[in-house]
């Protein structure tokens, strides 16, 4: 009885500790999650370096990883969403986006081999923040894993509004933030479909 307490104080404890970390929720709707927790880049890294047990999952497509760069931080990389090459999104003049059906698939096949499960603590990390880590998190909770934060700044941040880097991403994300990043990425994590 005396270890089972301990052991739920310690929980508690653990669950307090990272959610001190936690970013406010977007004041766009359409940027929240039913789990409705939330960490910058900073405060990601700061959770990890705090708990190893912490899993960083980069939804972003390969392309992204190669061009862009991505951090070995990020223990599963899976696109919550790919580019469908045969359509075109003409509101946003590039490829049209198609949902990866077996992004939760996908990310269970990987959850073995790093000892996690549904209890596991996940920080979703897309390129600024929430149209892809947002559905991906929808998923995720749709299946018992109530435990997904989303990087409220992702990868590369957000779009400056102003001045003469107007439209560069350029505010705060990951990279912008000089956190842990490269562009080799680590065979052992290269994204192969189902």
């Amino acid at each position: 009885m005396k270890k089972t307490l301990m052991h739920s104080v310690t929980a508690l404890a653990l669950v307090f500790s990272i959610n001190s970390f936690a970013s406010p929720a977007p004041s766009d709707p359409k940027k929240q999650t039913p789990q409705g927790l939330y960490a910058d880049s900073k405060e990601t890294y700061a959770m990890m370096k705090k708990d190893p047990s912490i899993i960083l999952v980069d939804v972003r497509t390969p392309e992204e990883w190669q061009f862009v760069g991505y951090t070995p931080m990020a223990q599963i990389m899976i696109p919550s969403v790919n580019f469908d090459f045969t359509k075109m999104d003409d509101k946003k003049a590039r490829f049209a986006d198609k949902v990866n059906e077996n992004f939760v698939a996908e990310f269970e096949a990987r959850l073995f081999d790093l000892g996690a499960d549904k209890s596991t603590t996940y920080v979703l990390m897309c390129r600024s923040g929430s149209s892809r880590a947002q559905p991906a998190a929808k998923m995720l909770y749709q299946y018992g894993y109530k435990n997904v934060y989303i990087m409220t700044d992702g990868f590369e941040g957000g779009k400056l509004k102003t001045g003469e880097h107007k439209g560069y991403r350029l505010k705060a994300g990951w990279k912008y933030n000089d956190l842990p990043w490269s562009w080799k990425i680590d065979p052992s994590k290269v994204y192969t479909p189902m």
